[in-house]
């Protein structure tokens, strides 16, 4: 065998070899984690809670709410709500209120899940967050009976058509469970504290939309249902586009 021929063959097994190796190299190369997009599309929910307040009121409490949440990297979630309430209560003593408005509240979202074993983001959710609420309504008060210590007997007195806005911050957690794909169902608790308080003493409201019984602080509960848009595109990866070539 001629040194030319065997020059070639050194040559063809090398040639052999490194080709050999980047092929293994490439199938063996882990593919990378897909980034996560900063916009994930966004749900629209309604709360299911506010609809059944005259069963659970007997009739006093009525109303109807909805919201958007954003998703933000699937950990950041912008929320805006808004709805409307009203309220019709008699006392012992038969004073009758009554009262009607809209309400909103925005605020985020933090979902504070630990991912699973693959490093994704779960698509359950368990979010803790906090908003701003705004409320403007209209309230009557009727048949309020007062002593007239100098005249004597009594006078009925009819505050109607009184105006009213009031502004307060919630803490809110909750879970959001994905039942069917991209169908949501979940339940928040909101801690709700009053900015500022009316004066003792006031003709005031008894009921405030979307906050509860007029006070320093109220408790309130949702149950709501969504259905997310998803923006999410599926992303070939890397390891599969290599094998491709």
């Amino acid at each position: 065998m001629s040194t030319q021929q065997m020059r070639s063959i050194y040559a063809y097994i090398i040639s052999l070899l490194l080709s050999t190796g980047i092929i293994q190299a490439q199938v063996n190369q882990k593919p990378e984690p897909a980034r996560t997009p900063f916009f994930n599309g966004f749900t629209i929910h309604g709360d299911v809670a506010s609809l059944a307040m005259p069963l659970v009121t007997n009739g006093v409490n009525y109303g109807a709410e909805g919201g958007i949440q954003v998703d933000i990297k699937q950990k950041l979630y912008p929320v805006f709500e808004m709805g409307f309430e009203g309220a019709d209560k008699t006392t012992a003593d038969n004073v009758r209120f009554t009262d009607y408005g809209v309400y909103t509240r925005f605020g985020v979202d933090f979902n504070i899940a630990k991912k699973g074993k693959d490093s994704k983001p779960t698509n359950n959710l368990f979010l803790a967050g906090a908003r701003l609420g705004i409320s403007n309504s209209m309230y009557n008060i009727r048949n309020i009976t007062i002593q007239d210590d100098y005249w004597g007997g009594t006078k009925t007195l009819n505050y109607l058509n009184n105006p009213d806005t009031k502004v307060w911050f919630e803490i809110v957690a909750g879970i959001r469970v994905e039942i069917i794909k991209n169908i949501y169902m979940g339940w928040n608790v909101r801690n709700k504290h009053m900015l500022k308080q009316d004066k003792e003493g006031d003709v005031s409201a008894w009921h405030v939309p979307g906050f509860g019984k007029n006070g320093a602080t109220a408790w309130g509960f949702n149950y709501v249902v969504g259905y997310h848009f998803n923006t999410i595109k599926p992303q070939k990866s890397k390891k599969n586009n290599n094998l491709n070539k």
